[in-house]
């Protein structure tokens, strides 16, 4: 079944009301019809199954038919960090990425050797929205403001595990070992630097919050690549 977004506000009792570019792309994109069965998620950890009862000009009203709490998610809480990069397009993708495996936070970050100031916040949200519907989460990934590094660590002690990928730490230190040593995970921050890495001070000060530097393999990967290769070793460890 297609996935649509619902607005959590618009959920009463058994009754759904799909709006706004949602009921758009329902009602002139796919052209659901009264009758059809559809999936929807309102971005806070809930699905439903339901079924199309009226659409009308602005909205399609839909009875509930099931209730799923979690659905297609991690028992872990992820959040990724990452360094704004160069080319967006590739920022954009791990965004979607990201999505799809399953993480619950992503911050835009800057750090010193970080070329780009600013982000496209809204663009990001949207990609973030269309990846949950394609892959059947039903938790949307909240994007946070661009934060600097300082500020990152300021807040790592809330995580359970905090781990830095760093293109200088030894083999022994592979994520996958790592993993091992931490059986009962809650929560994971995952921090990726720019293209052009972390400098040795920013790396000091992770160490000094409880960041453990990690091996992602022998070959030096780009920032998304390794985004993308630390959260799956997370996802699918657990």
């Amino acid at each position: 079944m297609d996935y649509f977004y619902v607005d959590p506000k618009d959920v009463h009792d058994r009754v759904a009301l799909i709006r706004g570019e949602e009921f758009r792309h329902l009602s002139r994109v796919v052209r659901k019809k009264a009758g059809e069965h559809v999936m929807l998620v309102d971005g806070a950890d809930t699905s439903y199954e339901a079924v199309i009862r009226l659409i009308d000009r602005i909205h399609a009203e839909c009875e509930i038919l099931s209730t799923h709490h979690r659905a297609n998610e991690p028992r872990i809480d992820i959040t990724l960090a990452v360094s704004l990069l160069r080319n967006p397009a590739r920022f954009d993708v791990l965004v979607e990425k990201a999505t799809e495996l399953g993480v619950r936070s992503i911050v835009p970050l800057l750090c010193e050797r970080t070329v780009p100031k600013s982000d496209k916040h809204g663009r990001l949200e949207k990609i973030a929205l269309s990846a949950l519907k394609q892959c059947g989460r039903s938790f949307l990934p909240r994007i946070r403001p661009l934060t600097s590094f300082e500020s990152l660590l300021e807040e790592a002690l809330e995580y359970s595990l905090r781990l830095i990928p760093h293109e200088k730490t030894e083999q022994s230190q592979f994520i996958g070992s790592v993993l091992q040593h931490h059986p009962d995970l809650k929560s994971v921050l995952i921090v990726i630097g720019p293209e052009g890495g972390f400098t040795d001070e920013e790396v000091v000060l992770s160490g000094v919050k409880g960041f453990i530097p990690i091996s992602l393999g022998p070959r030096r990967l780009r920032a998304e690549t390794a985004a993308i290769s630390a959260v799956s070793w997370v996802v699918g460890g657990w």
